[in-house]
């Protein structure tokens, strides 16, 4: 990578050298890709090898003598006994001790607390823990802080397990070797790229959103989010293994598979256990008379048979039509990537045509760096972390409300409205219900957007207009008795969904809405601080803590909507930009999205509790009037100012691409990839 990268530097010099290139807008970016990578290779090669440089001083000592506790038993190798009496003890050192050089043969991750006797004690105390593996060459070096000269270190394992291992050497003070990370050279790169372009002094500044450069662009970014986002997808090794047709995670496989069959009911067994219950959804009474083989998690229970509560769309556009051309089942973080793909396109179309309607002097790069934004606030790392189907639902509803919407604004930038974008924006919209029902709030935008051609233009809902309006309204009327239908079938009742039937963490038939869950669910899911630390991945889960005596649901989250995107409080503040915002239309959206927003996390509380992912319903609901109020400013604040916006946008990037560190079950079942990140970011180490 070093000779590549040096490679690409001086073809790109060379290049400019000799005025090869004559758009000055392409000149300028490969400067700045000439300058990240020359900036990113030398702080690879100084500050990144800091500790090789350090150890250029230590006094190394190769010959040390060590012994095993009787918790180890060595015989042709050594062989951990008795895990709670396993170390290794470093006698007779007499120096000063700056690291420990470890090479153990061993197939397992092995994890040591350590204790030392120096010249400040003269009992072990302990002094911090370390990991080690042969995978990662870093992690045999262990730096250590002795006070004074130290007389002997205590590697105690800290396992369970009884590992077989082979010690090959042990020193002191040994010389750290460099270690040039591609992986972190590129990132860094990467970084230091989007800064220069995003200064405000760039000329990159004078393209406009509408540049005939966009059409070739966006296809290109949107080709590299998908490869991107299905391989984040794929390190969740435990999720993606969750293949059996009865777990949890196969909801929409098995509704592929009912639907397939023309049934509503899947075609899961249920048991006489399950029967017998006089009330199921008794979480703990169900779990104390029946064992978990005896029924299905989190799934709909209702008269004896089996159902999906997730919205059937995705099913429908993803799931059956795989189901029925293969005859095999789409896997979950493939469809994931899909839809976040598609949840991606909806913010880059929704975006583009807000733009292009009321802020048509905006530029290409401020275009790119909102759309991006929003990608980011709406939790989309964490959702292809967790690579799991419970986020499907939720970004194919994100992603049909933004290209609704954007079809909308596109219907009516005409002189007059366009039938085909106001079929388009009604299918999408109404597709939601079938998604995710909480974002039908979403709905909220669309009187907003088509007022003046109620209203001022008379282009729908009038006599004249009858094919106009029929076509807008068609699709709702079409789609809501296509989704009455199914309910009514499943559960007997047309508005309901069946989410109230699921076997999962608390009776919902009884959960009722109580007042005083609002100001918890308020507090965590937008104000909470987050928890930083350090250690990687510097950002660690707040486990829920509240007055509230009653029954709902807590898991760990990792900060509030508003900490982690500080930007975002501007949308609190509508009422203060409205002069500056100079649109009724565009201040009435704002307005009716904050209070979306608010309504989506009252009724997800209600309904569910407080869950990280819920984060995803409600975030967009406030990220759209921030980004109106950002539009209005940029071309009227000091560029001192923009500067300050910026670099507010670029925090909430970093505090969101954290999160992704924090998906569930990310590093179970994976051992080498937590070890390998930590040395990626923490070149400390």
């Amino acid at each position: 990578m070093l000779i590549l990268s040096l490679l690409i530097i001086l073809i790109i010099f060379i290049i400019l050298k000799i005025n090869v290139i004559s758009n000055k807008y392409l000149k300028t970016f490969l400067k700045y890709v000439m300058y990240s990578l020359i900036i990113a290779l030398v702080l690879e090669v100084s500050l990144f090898q800091y500790r090789h440089y350090e150890s250029l001083f230590f006094k190394p000592s190769e010959n040390v003598s060590y012994t095993f506790s009787d918790g180890i038993e060595c015989l042709d190798g050594c062989t951990i006994k008795d895990p709670e009496n396993a170390y290794i003890e470093i006698t007779n050192l007499n120096k000063k001790v700056s690291n420990l050089y470890l090479d153990i043969a061993s197939w397992d991750l092995l994890h040591f607390t350590i204790e030392l006797k120096d010249e400040a004690d003269a009992l072990y105390y302990y002094v911090g823990e370390a990991n080690y593996t042969n995978v990662i060459n870093l992690s045999k070096y262990i730096r250590i802080h002795s006070s004074g000269q130290a007389t002997s270190i205590k590697l105690n394992f800290n396992t369970t397990e009884k590992l077989t291992f082979n010690i090959n050497k042990i020193s002191i003070n040994s010389k750290v070797p460099m270690n040039f990370n591609n992986y972190r050279f590129l990132l860094v790169s990467f970084f230091i790229l989007f800064i220069f372009c995003i200064n405000p002094k760039s000329i990159l500044h004078d393209l406009k959103f509408n540049h005939s450069l966009t059409k070739y662009l966006i296809p290109v970014i949107m080709i590299i989010m998908a490869l991107v986002f299905y391989k984040l997808t794929t390190y969740n090794l435990y999720v993606n293994s969750l293949t059996d047709m009865n777990l949890n995670q196969s909801q929409y496989k098995n509704l592929a598979e009912a639907l397939a069959s023309k049934s509503f009911a899947l075609k899961l067994e249920v048991t006489p256990e399950l029967k017998a219950l006089k009330n199921p959804y008794d979480t703990y009474y169900r779990d104390s008379v029946l064992k978990a083989k005896d029924y299905h998690w989190d799934y709909a229970y209702y008269k004896g048979k089996y159902y999906s509560y997730f919205g059937v769309v995705p099913c429908l556009l993803i799931y059956l039509p795989y189901y029925a051309i293969s005859g095999h089942h789409i896997a979950n973080n493939i469809a994931l990537s899909i839809t976040c793909t598609l949840f991606a396109l909806g913010v880059f179309y929704f975006l583009y045509q807000l733009i292009k309607k009321y802020f048509p002097k905006t530029s290409l790069i401020w275009y790119l760096i909102l759309s991006i934004f929003t990608i980011f606030t709406s939790n989309t790392l964490l959702a292809l972390g967790c690579a799991n189907f419970y986020y499907i639902p939720i970004f194919m509803a994100l992603a049909f409300s933004l290209l609704g919407l954007g079809f909308y604004l596109k219907a009516t930038t005409y002189e007059e409205i366009n039938i085909k974008y106001l079929f388009l924006g009604s299918t999408c919209m109404a597709l939601i219900a079938g998604c995710r029902p909480q974002i039908l709030v979403s709905l909220i935008f669309v009187p907003i957007i088509l007022w003046d051609s109620v209203f001022k233009k008379r282009e729908l809902f009038s006599l004249k207009t009858i094919k106009e309006t029929v076509v807008t309204i068609a699709p709702y009327l079409i789609i809501a008795s296509l989704l009455m239908f199914y309910n009514y079938k499943r559960f007997g009742n047309i508005f309901d969904f069946g989410a109230a039937y699921n076997l999962t963490t608390n009776d919902m038939t009884k959960r009722g809405f109580e007042f005083d869950r609002i100001f918890t669910g308020i507090y965590y899911y937008l104000l909470q601080p987050s928890y930083f630390t350090p250690v990687f991945p510097f950002l660690q889960a707040h486990h829920v803590a509240t007055t509230y005596i009653g029954k709902t649901i807590y898991e760990a989250v990792y900060g509030g909507f508003f900490f982690t995107n500080l930007i975002c409080l501007l949308s609190l503040f509508i009422f203060k930009f409205k002069k500056e915002i100079n649109n009724k239309t565009l201040f009435y959206l704002s307005l009716s999205s904050l209070i979306g927003g608010f309504i989506i996390i009252i009724a997800d509380t209600q309904m569910a509790g407080i869950l990280p992912r819920y984060i995803s319903d409600f975030a967009l609901f406030f990220t759209i009037p921030t980004i109106i109020i950002i539009l209005s400013l940029i071309n009227k604040l000091d560029i001192r100012y923009v500067k300050l916006l910026l670099s507010f946008i670029v925090i909430s990037l970093i505090f969101n691409a954290l999160i992704y560190f924090q998906a569930e079950y990310l590093f179970y079942g994976n051992p080498y990839l937590l070890p390998k990140l930590t040395y990626l970011f923490s070149f400390w180490l």
